[in-house]
């Protein structure tokens, strides 16, 4: 004699699928908006705080930088107002602070931005 009276549950999704499923979706919003950088940006948008040291890299910028938002939707995380290409040697000063961007419009980095390297002062279309 069966006991659950003949009803069959299905088996809930394995935590290993759940977490590839996710991230399949996020990988592709990540090339899309990667590319719009590259395209808007070229190597990096930082220029004028000195030469460009390293390879291109994507950055995200302020309140979109990756450790500030987990859990969300990859649409809402990776947005082209939300983050610019850099060389290596810009990234990982604006990572530490010398160098502060703020947007000038409420496009964010799709629009033009004021860039303080230390006591210089630049904009950056």
């Amino acid at each position: 004699m069966a006991i659950g009276f003949g009803v069959q549950c299905p088996k809930p999704e394995t935590r290993k699928r759940i977490k590839r499923r996710k991230r399949r979706a996020e990988d592709k919003q990540k090339r899309i908006v990667r590319a719009q950088c590259v395209k808007r940006d070229g190597f990096c948008r930082l220029t004028g705080c000195g030469p460009c040291s390293g390879v291109s890299e994507w950055c995200h910028m302020g309140d979109k930088k990756r450790a500030r938002t987990r859990g969300m939707a990859p649409e809402e995380r990776h947005t082209t107002a939300g983050s610019f290409m850099g060389c290596t040697g810009h990234h990982r000063a604006y990572d530490a602070g010398e160098i502060d961007m703020d947007p000038i419009t409420t496009d964010g980095a799709d629009g033009p931005l004021f860039v303080r390297c230390g006591d210089k002062l630049a904009l950056a279309c």
